[in-house]
C-alpha cells in the first residue's frame, strides 16, 4: 500500500487519542508509547492500514496524562492545518507548548505572491491555517473587492500592473513546510497563479515537480487544431 519515507512500519505500541476523518479516509491520531519518556511523538496513520495485534487491557495511564496529550494534539492540529506532525518530538513540543515565544521561534514563514485570479481564492481561506499566523496583501489602489473584516490584510502589495502583485505570508511548523502533502496539494494546484518567494527549497520543489510532469507528459505531436484549455476565474 502507499507509504511515505517517514511512514511507520511493523509493530507499533501506541496510546490512541482520537479518530478523525481527513480528506478521503479515517485516521487514528495517537501518541507513541516509549518507556521512560513522559511525552512522546504524536502521529497519524490511516485506519485501514492498521490491524490490532494485541490490546493490553490491564495497562492504563492517568487521566491527567491523557488529557495533556489531547491538549498537545489540539495545538498541533491548529498550527499544522492538517494531520501531519513531523517526526521530531522537540519540534512538536516547541509548537504545542505553552510558550508563545518558543512557538514563534519554531515557526517557518512561507511567503508567496499571487496573480489576481489566484488571490481571489486565497483570501477566502480564513480557516485553512491559523488566522493569527496569516497575513494577506492590502488592496492595490483602485481595487474594489470585498474582504472579511477579520481578514488580516496587512502586507504592502507589489507594483500595479505586475503579474503577481499580492503577497501572502503563513507562519507554519517546519514539518508542514518541509513535507506536508495537504499544503502542497493546495499550494501547487494554483500553478502559475503563485510565485513562491521563500523558503527557496519549496520553490525549487515546485520547479522540479513541474519539470518532471513535463518530461512525463510531454509530446512532440501537435495538438489538434482548436483544442485548448484556459483557466478562467473572476478576480473579484
Amino acid at each position: 500500500m502507499g507509504s511515505f519515507a517517514d511512514s511507520p512500519a511493523g509493530e507499533l505500541r501506541v496510546w490512541p487519542l482520537q479518530l478523525i476523518f481527513h480528506n478521503v479516509g479515517w485516521y487514528l491520531l495517537f501518541e507513541e508509547d516509549q518507556v521512560g519518556h513522559g511525552q512522546r511523538l504524536i502521529r497519524s496513520e490511516r485506519l485501514d492500514r492498521l490491524a490490532m495485534r494485541q490490546a493490553h487491557g490491564d495497562l492504563r495511564r492517568s487521566p491527567e496524562a491523557h488529557q495533556a496529550a489531547l491538549k498537545r494534539l489540539e495545538r498541533l492540529l491548529h498550527h499544522s492545518g492538517g494531520i501531519y506532525f513531523g517526526a521530531d518530538l522537540e519540534q512538536q513540543l516547541a509548537i504545542a507548548g505553552a510558550s508563545p515565544q518558543r512557538r514563534s521561534q519554531a515557526l517557518v514563514t512561507l511567503r508567496f505572491c499571487c496573480a489576481p485570479w489566484a488571490f481571489a481564492f486565497i483570501r477566502e481561506g480564513l480557516q485553512r491555517y491559523p488566522i493569527e499566523h496569516t497575513r494577506f496583501s492590502r488592496p492595490l489602489a483602485g481595487d474594489t473587492w470585498w474582504h472579511h473584516p477579520r481578514a488580516p490584510h496587512v502586507l504592502d502589495p507589489g507594483p500595479a500592473g505586475t503579474s503577481h502583485p499580492y503577497p501572502v505570508e503563513l507562519d507554519l511548523p517546519s514539518w508542514t513546510v518541509a513535507a506536508d502533502i495537504d499544503l502542497r496539494s493546495w499550494l501547487f494546484a494554483f500553478g502559475g497563479g503563485l510565485r513562491i518567494e521563500r523558503p527557496d527549497a519549496l520553490s525549487q520543489e515546485l520547479v522540479q515537480r513541474c519539470q518532471e510532469a513535463i518530461e512525463a507528459n510531454g509530446s512532440k505531436e501537435p495538438h489538434p487544431e482548436g483544442f485548448s484549455f484556459r483557466r478562467r476565474a473572476r478576480p473579484d
